[in-house]
């Protein structure tokens, strides 16, 4: 689950973790009654609008922007609200924006020519590696997916072992490549922050050094892991719906493992590794997989049938391949919930159904789609499944 700036910050201002005081703003008019109190507060002559929305390359898309009165907060505000904004990491559509953070300007010092340093930092968890990562550089800022495939020299990495926890030694080390003093505590109320909200990512950038000796976490992004979120209700609340597909909420609903993706097969399977080797069957033969839907161990007819109407939801999609090995979710029980999604829809499905049932009372689900009469195609491999999809789009 992805989280906000604003939301991210909460989260390490409550671990004591230093960060820009900001506060959020839903239109323009918000948005100034926020930088009152912020220019007030601050006594700084400058502050920040940053569009708050789940993608990365905000600055580059226009999503940041630095002001230096109430005017200008209206004007810029006005400009972000309401419409999208466009980033390296989001669609040519763009993303919405409902939200805006308006925030004390952290680079303004009492020297016009005193610039701070801005460094790279995240923590992460390196499933290959069953540990937690810190991953960091001196190199910080906008450029640093350039940087780190440009010059991977530069990208400093320490691997942190779960049943140990960070070490004030490893801390030290960090500082040390960092040329920051002082940064242990800092980064041991970071770490204490990742652990505590469950995350699989927790990123700084950039973090800068100021000319007073603050170490101020600018920019942050945080993911908490969706398996997680039964035990931190307080954070799962955080969920923001608008920024998600609302397929994907619906699934979950149902407790189906979906994930939208660009292609023109939607697919449905049980089991994460039958998952996969689906997708790639579907490349083999031509297609390209318009989902990831994995129904689980234990799905029952509703599930199923939640299942199917959630792929026929995608106007992108083709052909439907549901490709079922048969254990604890009994082949005849996926047959029925296929048969019921016909029955429950107000208009025809024009959509070829390719079915592949091994397994448990698969003879059983076969006979059950055969006697349907409803125009699905039943097989017995997936060569044969493959070759039907292959013919189906080549049509």
């Amino acid at each position: 689950m992805n989280l906000h700036e604003f939301q991210g910050k909460e989260i390490l201002n409550s671990f004591s973790v230093h960060v820009p005081y900001g506060i959020i703003a839903s239109s323009p008019e918000e948005a100034v009654k926020a930088a009152k109190i912020i220019f007030e507060k601050t006594n700084k002559k400058s502050l920040v609008i940053k569009a708050q929305v789940h993608a990365g390359g905000r600055g580059k898309g226009g999503g940041i922007k630095v002001v230096q009165s109430l005017e200008e907060v209206y004007k810029k505000s006005k400009e972000i609200l309401g419409n999208y904004l466009i980033t390296p990491q989001t669609s040519k559509k763009g993303k919405l924006v409902h939200k805006v953070l308006i925030s004390e300007d952290v680079y303004s010092s009492p020297s016009p020519y005193y610039i701070p340093k801005e460094y790279y930092l995240s923590i992460f968890l390196n499933r290959d590696l069953e540990k937690n990562v810190i991953l960091y550089s001196k190199e910080g800022g906008m450029d640093i997916e350039y940087i780190s495939k440009k010059y991977p020299n530069k990208i400093y990495i320490e691997e942190i072992d779960p049943s140990w926890g960070l070490h004030l030694f490893q801390a030290r080390k960090i500082g040390f490549n960092l040329g920051i003093k002082n940064l242990s505590s800092f980064l041991i109320s970071l770490y204490n922050a990742y652990l505590s909200c469950d995350a699989t990512l927790l990123e700084i950038n950039p973090l800068i050094y100021t000319f007073d000796n603050k170490i101020i976490a600018v920019d942050t992004k945080i993911i908490i892991d969706d398996n997680a979120l039964f035990r931190q209700k307080k954070y799962a609340n955080l969920r923001d719906r608008e920024e998600e597909e609302p397929i994907e909420i619906e699934a979950l609903e149902y407790r189906l493992n979906f994930l939208k993706l660009e292609g023109n097969v939607g697919c449905m399977v049980n089991g994460a590794g039958l998952a996969m080797a689906t997708m790639d069957m579907i490349k083999s033969c031509g297609g390209y997989p318009a989902n990831f839907l994995d129904i689980g161990g234990d799905a029952d007819k509703k599930r199923v049938e939640k299942a199917f109407l959630l792929i026929l939801k995608d106007p992108s999609v083709q052909v439907i391949l549901i490709n079922i090995f048969g254990g604890i979710v009994r082949c005849d029980t996926v047959a029925d919930g296929i048969i019921n999604s016909y029955h429950h829809i107000d208009h025809d499905i024009k959509i070829p159904v390719v079915v592949r049932l091994q397994g448990t009372n698969e003879e059983k689900a076969k006979k059950k789609l055969e006697t349907s009469k409803l125009p699905i195609y039943s097989t017995y491999t997936l060569k044969e499944a493959s070759d039907k999809i292959k013919e189906i789009l080549s049509d």
